[in-house]
């Protein structure tokens, strides 16, 4: 961590401690425990009397979290986090505790149906969200819906020091460059089905999934990184990240009935089944330039050498799999 980080993270530390303690907290300890350090999200959680506290920090450029969470929960009764107070000349919030991560629960036991009534949840939130995307463009959530894609992606390749820089070879940006029109014409096919665009939290899945003990609500965190695009990238995630924390395969039947959960809600619109089939699996390729975006974001907010000095390989990674993959 770097001196700078440092000193910030020690005035983050001292606004929390000062607002908890002038809003009768009794703080336990004045130090608070780490819970996440990375060049995109620093999180510290104290010990209260009224429980755990949350602290978290963004980078001023994906500073929207606590002003997404406060739209969700006023104007559309979304579970999600307590926002207690939000410091926008910091750029961090405090927030009450949720519970426990449901994928600590599924390692346990798996919970079929729990975890079905979450997806249920997430995907009932993203059809409410769905006719009024505004509300999130106007604070300046991204646009990454369909007909954008090309042009962003065509930016991604376009910044070649930077790729060169995190790994990829000039054969490779050339290869990527031809793929421009196979993601047009995807785009074209997927928005060709009748399922509006909404919010995409890009890493939904059942460890940003909170359990309370005693209500049993189910709550959604992590929702700074979130942008206006397709919901299946959402889900696509959700399945991928299943798979290989709780060792399921395509072919598993509890699988193929969670996988039935993500589409259940989209069923009740005038979509039939094998059609949201078909824009699923367009939606998976789609996946990756989805990803390489949100990579890319990253990039911008965090700073692009910290980020490759963190993670070398993050963005390239993403490009060379979707030179693999071809784009079918």
């Amino acid at each position: 961590m770097s001196a700078e980080n440092g000193n910030l993270n020690k005035d983050i530390i001292q606004w929390g401690c000062k607002y908890l303690s002038s809003h009768g907290y009794t703080i336990k300890s004045n130090q608070p425990e780490n819970v996440q350090i990375t060049p995109w999200s620093y999180v510290v959680r104290f010990a209260t009397s009224d429980g755990y506290i949350y602290l978290k920090h963004t980078p001023e450029l994906i500073a929207l979290e606590a002003t997404i969470i406060q739209i969700l929960h006023e104007q559309f009764r979304a579970s999600v986090p307590t926002i207690i107070a939000h410091n926008a000349g910091l750029n961090c919030f405090l927030m009450k505790d949720s519970g426990r991560p449901l994928r600590e629960i599924l390692k346990q036991k798996f919970d079929e149906a729990l975890f079905c009534k979450a997806i249920d949840q997430f995907t009932s939130l993203q059809l409410a969200v769905a006719d009024r995307v505004d509300i999130f463009l106007d604070i300046g959530v991204p646009d990454w819906r369909l007909n954008k894609f090309p042009d962003l992606f065509k930016e991604v390749i376009s910044q070649k020091d930077l790729l060169i820089a995190d790994g990829l070879s000039k054969m490779e940006i050339s290869k990527l460059e031809t793929l421009l029109p196979k993601i047009s014409n995807l785009c074209q096919k997927l928005s060709g089905h009748s399922i509006k665009q909404t919010i995409v939290q890009p890493d939904f899945n059942d460890n940003n999934t909170l359990i309370d003990s005693t209500s049993q609500n189910i709550t959604i965190i992590d929702l700074g990184e979130i942008s206006i695009s397709h919901p299946f990238f959402s889900l696509l995630n959700c399945l991928q990240q299943i798979k290989k924390h709780h060792a399921l395969t395509d072919d598993d039947d509890m699988y193929l009935r969670i996988k039935d959960a993500c589409f259940k809600n989209y069923m009740n619109t005038e979509s039939k089944k094998h059609l949201l089939v078909d824009a699923f699996e367009t939606a998976q390729i789609l996946w990756i330039v989805y990803g390489i975006l949100s990579q890319y974001r990253l990039m911008v907010a965090c700073g692009k050498e910290r980020i490759i000095s963190f993670q070398p390989g993050r963005l390239s990674d993403s490009l060379k799999e979707l030179i693999k993959e071809g784009i079918k």
